[in-house]
């Protein structure tokens, strides 16, 4: 037996790849040990690791005034700035990282050289490049539109749908029409479905420094499981639906138009249910609409990419990078606070994350859970 046809076989049966995440969860736990034996933090080590808002008090002043061309180019200034902590970036990166191989892999590369891995290297690039858009239209809408944060629950609504939904998605859509030209002369749906999500991706990468930074990198796990599919999948779909509204304006535009305004809406209630206070008891149905959005983008990548063929099965790429992070993740708070402050955050949302793994793995290409 070749290693490759070892491979093939190993990495679809349910018990090597139980066994192999959990070996490495396992090393991640030994490595923490280390890491909080070695290592030892100054008690204000630990309380730098809060949130550190964007120091946007210029931008602030700019938008009140309404000098909104200014204040597009001192948005970057702002956004990109350097991270005060190396270690939510390191981690933000790994969990990109697992994503990317995912959906490179995905893409089915006959090698390096081939110009739609270019084309997805470029993607994640405008992703994150996407923030810079987002965070003038947040801007725009707050002083323009006089649109902000609510605690009740149809304002809430409202500033979650109009508000961060309708610019996250139009901003990432705006920084995928440039290689729009490029995928229509490729003329393939899976390569246009997976260079939209890897703009999804490098947004959400983006967006995790800051989150991380922000939790003491408590959330990685999450965010992992969260919010870099929910980028991917809702960018995927939308740059598929205007790929095939340029190439039939007639019959795919009203289709594009209304995919567009459901996934904006399904974006803006998920992050309702989380933000608005009260609608959190009602949070089962945000993880419904993260569940349906995901099932279709998954729903297309099957229809349009064939599942034999692959040495590592997506699947066994999947559960790898959940254990990595998991590692890394705990790793990380050891060196920072502790073993057992580490075990608590990680098995705080065991089951809701549990839910998330099996989400994923039962829409999987390849999936070893059936029911």
């Amino acid at each position: 037996m070749t290693w490759s046809s070892y491979l093939k076989t190993r990495t679809r049966q349910p018990a090597f790849l139980w066994r192999m995440a959990i070996w490495i969860v396992a090393a991640g736990i030994a490595l923490g040990f280390i890491a909080e034996w070695v290592w030892q933090p100054a008690a204000t080590k630990a309380a730098q690791e809060v949130r550190r808002d964007i120091p946007s008090d210029s931008l602030e002043t700019l938008a009140e005034q309404g000098k909104w061309g200014q204040l597009w180019w001192t948005v970057p200034t702002v956004v990109y700035r350097r991270p005060a902590f190396i270690g939510p970036v390191l981690l933000a990166t790994m969990a990109g990282g697992c994503w990317s191989v995912f959906l490179w892999q995905s893409l089915r590369l006959p090698g390096w050289r081939n110009p739609r891995l270019a084309c997805a290297l470029l993607a994640m690039l405008l992703g994150v490049l996407s923030i810079w858009p987002t965070y003038f239209f947040d801007l725009w809408q707050t002083h323009a539109w006089n649109l902000h944060r609510s605690r009740e629950p149809i304002p809430g609504i409202r500033y979650f749908v109009v508000g961060v939904g309708l610019r996250e998605e139009l901003a990432k859509l705006l920084c995928l029409m440039p290689l729009m030209p490029l995928l229509l002369r490729m003329r393939d749906e899976l390569t246009t479905l997976l260079v939209s999500g890897c703009v999804g991706l490098g947004f959400a990468f983006a967006e995790n420094i800051t989150y991380f930074a922000g939790s003491g990198a408590t959330g990685v796990l999450g965010r992992f499981l969260t919010a870099n599919p929910a980028h991917i999948t809702l960018t995927g779909l939308l740059g598929l639906a205007v790929y095939r509204a340029l190439r039939d304006p007639h019959s795919w535009g009203p289709h594009a138009a209304c995919v567009f305004g459901i996934l904006v809406v399904a974006h803006g209630m998920y992050d309702a249910f989380i933000g608005v206070p009260a609608l959190k008891e009602y949070s089962m149905f945000g993880t419904i609409i993260f569940a349906l959005v995901v099932y279709q983008f998954f729903r297309e990548l099957r229809d349009l990419r064939p599942s034999q063929g692959d040495t590592i099965s997506l699947t066994a790429n999947f559960l790898c990078g959940v254990a990595l992070l998991t590692a890394a993740s705990f790793v990380y708070l050891s060196a920072n606070f502790g073993m057992s402050i580490a075990f608590d955050t990680l098995a705080g949302g065991v089951t809701g994350l549990a839910v998330m793994v099996y989400l994923f793995l039962r829409e999987m290409p390849e999936t070893m859970v059936r029911v």
